[in-house]
Order: structure tokens, then C-alpha cells, then sequence
């Protein structure tokens, strides 16, 4: 599989003091083809270098327009990207990848790539973030906070034990449900009871409901709700607020969906939280656009 870069030189307005320099420099384009037609993809890296990129904590990246040579539209038509992604970054250089389609066979370039890039900056509104302390205190239940409520953010916190204990639970429920009317049930009737299983499973679970995932010794599970897609990340701290490092996340599911954190000690009992969470201060919007981009 062929990588080739490209480079994009453009400003944001991070602050309402100054403005602050942002460069793309060469990042890779990959293009994936299988003869069964399964995860075919063109993916598009930016890597983005400056002094700013230490207030980031979150980007979204909206494509309205992407075409290849030929006119053909890479736009996978229904999806948008509606989650901001945590930046990859060390506080002065970062990436993002954008997903399109596959382009034309005998294409040599993409057009043009535009649309308009989401950077979330919590500095700007501290509204922005939420500390919820004593998370460990209240586990098993939503975590209460006016303004994640009016969000529309929900979150609960499981132990390992807690969690393990109501998956087997939730997971015999249901099963037992399921049983009782595929009983009743024709044959065509029963294939569609399966996938119904599977379903109520991943609502409760936001798709964790999996016999072969664990959670370590030291993790633990937050169920998240976000209809409204707000949340751009959560962090961990002591109670004076000193930052506990994780050692992994797994994110599974969408909406509802669970993450499963692991560290390298169990979390203290008096740990806290901190959530980022979409504001309009908080955000800034910045037209972008790529054009000529080669193709592997």
C-alpha cells in the first residue's frame, strides 16, 4: 500500500487575544481495496504543528465536499461525523484522519477536499468543564450535575465488580426474554429474535456485552448516554487535583456506549473526574480546504 504527503498552511483564532499560527505538514493517504468490498476506504492524515495546540483537547473534522479528478464524490453518502475526537497530541503537534471512499481507479488526485474543521479549547468558556468529585462514593448510578443534565450527559460509574456482576445479570435476563418468545415464535420469526438479542444486549451495554472482554484488576466501566454528542473527553484525578494517568481505553458502542478504563493502580476512593464538554464559547470554527491532494 503506497503513502504519499501533502501540506496545508492555514490560522485559527484559539483566543480572543491573539491569534495563534496552526500548520498541516505532510501527513500520508492510504487506500485500502479488497476484492470483496468489505472495509475499502481512502484515509486522508493531517498533521497539525503549533504553540496553540496545548489548549486543544478535542477536534471535529465536517468534509462537505470531496471529489477526485474524474468528478466522482468520495462523501459517503448519510455519515457525518458527529463525536470530536481527542487530539493526538503532545502540545505542539497533532493529527486527524478523515475517512472517504474510494476513489476512481484511473483517478491520479483528489480535486479538492473542504469543509470545516471544529477545535474545542476549554480554556475559552469554563463552563466548558465539569469536576465531579468522589466518583468511586456513587458508583452504580448517574453522577449528579445540573450541567451535564442540561446537556444531556449522562454518566455512570461501575467497579469491576459491580459491572461484571450486572452484565451476567442484564445478560440472563434478556436471554431468558428472548427464549420464552422464540418458543412461540416461527422459523423465519426466530432469525430476526436473534438480532433482536443483540440489540437490547448493546442498549444496555453499549455493544460490551462480549463474553471476551475483560476488565483488569485495576479498571473500570463508565456507561456513558450523549445523545447530543457534547462529550469530548474525561480525565482522572486526585481529590487536589492532581492527574491519574490511564494505561488504556476501550470505547464500545455509540450511543449509549460504555468505556472501559485501566490503570496501573486502583483508583483512589476520593478520585474525581473531570468532563470537557461542547459549549459554543468553547469552539471554533475554521474553513478548510485541500486541493490536488495525489493519490497512492
Amino acid at each position: 500500500m503506497k503513502q504519499i504527503s501533502f501540506a496545508l498552511l492555514f490560522t485559527l483564532m484559539l483566543s480572543s487575544a491573539a491569534l495563534a499560527q496552526v500548520r498541516v505538514l505532510p501527513g500520508t493517504v492510504k487506500e485500502t481495496r479488497r476484492t470483496d468490498g468489505f472495509f475499502n476506504r481512502l484515509e486522508i492524515e493531517m498533521r497539525l504543528v503549533g504553540d496553540a495546540l496545548d489548549q486543544v483537547k478535542g477536534l471535529r473534522v465536517l468534509v462537505t465536499k470531496a471529489v477526485d479528478e474524474t468528478g466522482k464524490n468520495l462523501i459517503e453518502e448519510g455519515k457525518r461525523e458527529d463525536d470530536f475526537k481527542e487530539l493526538d497530541s503532545d502540545g505542539q503537534n497533532a493529527k486527524v484522519d478523515i475517512e472517504l471512499k474510494n476513489a476512481a481507479r484511473r483517478a491520479e488526485v483528489i480535486s479538492e477536499i473542504s469543509g470545516m474543521l471544529e477545535i474545542f479549547t476549554p480554556q475559552k468558556d469554563p463552563r466548558s468543564i465539569v469536576v465531579l468529585p468522589g466518583i468511586m462514593k456513587t458508583t452504580g448510578k448517574p453522577l449528579v450535575n445540573a450541567s451535564l443534565k442540561a446537556s444531556g450527559l449522562e454518566i455512570i460509574v461501575w467497579t469491576r465488580e459491580e459491572y461484571e456482576a450486572r452484565r451476567k445479570t442484564e445478560e440472563e435476563r434478556i436471554k431468558k426474554e428472548f427464549e420464552e418468545r422464540r418458543k412461540k415464535a416461527s422459523k423465519e420469526e426466530q432469525a430476526e429474535l436473534g438480532d433482536a438479542l443483540a440489540d437490547g444486549l448493546m442498549k444496555i451495554f453499549g455493544g460490551l456485552f462480549s463474553s471476551f472482554t475483560e476488565i483488569g484488576e485495576n479498571g473500570i466501566a463508565l456507561q456513558i448516554n450523549d445523545p447530543q454528542s457534547k462529550l469530548i473527553s474525561i480525565e482522572f484525578e486526585t481529590a487536589d487535583g492532581k492527574a491519574i494517568k490511564r494505561q488504556s481505553r476501550m470505547t464500545m458502542g455509540s450511543k449509549p456506549q460504555t468505556q472501559i478504563y485501566e490503570f496501573a493502580e486502583k483508583l483512589p476512593a476520593n478520585a474525581r473526574i473531570k468532563v470537557y464538554q461542547l459549549t459554543p464559547k468553547a469552539l471554533t470554527k475554521v474553513p478548510f480546504k485541500l486541493t490536488n491532494v495525489p493519490l497512492p
